[in-house]
């Protein structure tokens, strides 16, 4: 396959029309899936919600329920303190033993049965995604803080991560929630171009409010990136042969684990992994869409500043996820500085207009702009300056069209090295 290398091209139109063509009804029956798959996780998300909200009725509830939570984190610290390079990574620990501790038997107890039960494959669900998908944005969380660490969270060098390119910690959590594991991509790749036009992962093309079009970047761009495809042709063509390697290393491991057990029981190996898989690539397409949305207007197409959105505030900030602008201000500060970050770059966030919102999920968000809640977005805008509703509603209309941009800039490799 002859690859046009272009640099003033996004990388996805850096293969050849004609591949695409023929992909294009392979990822659009694949996109199908994963709305069905999503829409079974949703409803399994639903369920547990429901339930939560039950239980919080019961008088009592609420006070031991943060008790246990607290006696289990105040449990792993000890362990942290010990085996992690930063005890503070403790979050990141925890999350790979409560998985360990709830998913990981069921999974075990449903191999062991051999035939598919489902009151057990909806409690592993249960404990994969969580009320209002919460266990997934943990482990989600878990694995991208991970994935910055040069040989993970835990102490020593990643024997695993010089095979892959991913520290066992993050590959573990990812595997669980059908991701192909992409540190690299992510960390060397995405925060190198900081969402400009040589971003596998920006959003910029897109109308961030329309359905089309969230539908034709799943099917035209997030089916490559899940499959390690654009990520792999950007650094061969920058000939960084490791990082190239790592995303077929990637790919390799997580089929190969399928394939596995897709031999002991094809059904096993469809509900425990391929659906997840599914689930997955929608909830990524929506991580992408939502974390860096309001491009409209943008001149600068390295201005992360610009199109990156902050969420402040509760239920989202697990691991401060939330204070992403901060993230890729300067991405190898640990999580926990964020908000004192947040507080230092008041300044030029608000010389670069960056969108701030409160008390919103990404999926929230998500769901607020294929609805066209611009009313609804309005009200969560935090901006740099006393102004109406009326114009709040002006500004996020207009910063979610998409923006073209026609040149590259020289990159700035500062922020790109691994921590």
């Amino acid at each position: 396959m002859t690859v046009n290398t272009s640099i003033n091209q996004r990388p996805v139109e850096q293969i050849p029309l004609s591949i695409r063509w023929l992909l294009a009804p392979v990822f659009i029956l694949i996109q199908f899936v994963n709305t069905l798959a999503m829409g079974v996780i949703f409803a399994v998300s639903t369920v547990l919600s429901l339930a939560q909200v039950l239980l919080n009725w019961l008088p009592g509830y609420a006070v031991l329920n943060r008790g246990c939570h607290d006696l289990y984190h105040d449990l792993v610290q000890i362990l942290a303190d010990r085996c992690l390079k930063d005890p503070r990574d403790e979050p990141i620990l925890a999350a790979v033993i409560g998985l360990t501790l709830t998913a990981l038997p069921v999974f075990i107890a449903q191999l062991w049965l051999n035939e598919i039960n489902y009151y057990l494959v909806f409690v592993f669900y249960s404990f994969i995604y969580g009320a209002n998908i919460s266990g997934f944005v943990r482990s989600f969380s878990a694995m991208h803080q991970d994935g910055h660490l040069k040989g993970g969270a835990l102490k020593g060098d990643s024997l695993f991560e010089k095979w892959t390119g991913s520290s066992f910690v993050y590959s573990y959590l990812a595997i669980a929630r059908g991701i192909i594991p992409h540190a690299v991509a992510h960390g060397q790749q995405h925060h190198r171009e900081n969402t400009s036009l040589q971003d596998v992962y920006s959003t910029s093309d897109y109308d961030h409010s329309s359905v089309w079009d969230f539908m034709r970047y799943m099917v035209n761009e997030v089916m490559y990136q899940q499959f390690m495809i654009t990520p792999y042709l950007y650094f061969k063509k920058l000939n960084y042969k490791e990082q190239a390697w790592s995303m077929i290393a990637g790919n390799l491991v997580y089929m190969t684990l399928f394939g596995l057990l897709a031999w002991y029981n094809w059904q096993i190996a469809l509900l425990y992994m391929a659906l997840p898989w599914f689930a997955t690539n929608f909830l990524m397409g929506v991580i992408h869409w939502t974390q860096h949305t309001f491009y409209g207007g943008q001149k600068d197409e390295k201005n992360y500043l610009y199109n990156t959105t902050t969420i402040l505030e509760k239920p989202v900030n697990f691991l401060n996820e939330g204070y992403h602008a901060c993230h890729h201000h300067w991405k190898c500060r640990h999580w926990s500085e964020a908000p004192a970050l947040f507080q230092d770059i008041q300044d030029e966030m608000k010389a670069n207009e960056s969108i701030v919102l409160k008390d919103l999920s990404s999926m929230d968000l998500f769901l607020l702009l294929m609805l066209k809640r611009f009313d609804a977005m309005a009200k969560k805008l935090v901006w740099w300056e006393d102004i109406s509703h009326e114009e709040k509603v002006t500004i996020l209309k207009n910063r979610v069209k998409p923006v073209k941009f026609s040149a590259v800039q020289k990159n700035d490799d500062k922020h790109w090295e691994v921590a």
